[in-house]
């Protein structure tokens, strides 16, 4: 019975720690009616922060939204510094362009960097955070055929 009632206090006691708890999501607005969604609150962390983007963007190869992982620290200098990297996929016109900015106030807001190295493209901007948007709603069609590199699609 001691056993038991050591694993239910400790389960317990991770469940209730600080920063256990689950937060709802966050998001951004990046440019006009381009959204940035991580699931996590954005501060300063140890672990990767997950979320997804989408909205006026160009397509990239069928899809309209796509997952972006990132993190987070707190600078003595610059505030709260976020980088992330969007992972669209490789395709000709697209890349994965990573983002680098600082945010402050409340709402937090600020300026950004972004970077895509494969279409050798760069902007900058502000972006400010926003009451989450609903997500596109639409899917991408399971891959059919075979890929570039003449690999199969499964489903």
């Amino acid at each position: 019975m001691g056993i038991k009632r050591s694993i239910a206090i400790i389960l317990g006691a991770m469940l209730l720690a600080p920063g256990m708890a689950l937060a709802a999501p966050q998001c951004f607005q990046v440019f006009s009616g381009v959204y940035l969604r991580f699931e996590q609150p954005v501060t300063s962390s140890t672990v990767a922060r997950n979320g997804r983007m989408w909205g006026a963007l160009a397509s990239c190869a069928g899809l309209s939204s796509w997952p972006v992982v990132g993190n987070s620290y707190r600078s003595k200098k610059d505030g709260l510094v976020v980088a992330f990297r969007v992972f669209s996929v490789d395709a000709n016109s697209c890349g994965a362009p990573d983002w680098i900015g600082t945010m402050s106030g409340k709402p937090l807001s600020g300026p950004f960097q972004l970077w895509n190295q494969r279409t050798n493209f760069g902007n900058s901007g502000t972006w400010t955070q926003i009451n989450c948007p609903s997500p596109p709603e639409e899917r991408a069609a399971p891959p059919a055929g075979v890929d570039a590199q003449g690999n199969l699609a499964t489903k």
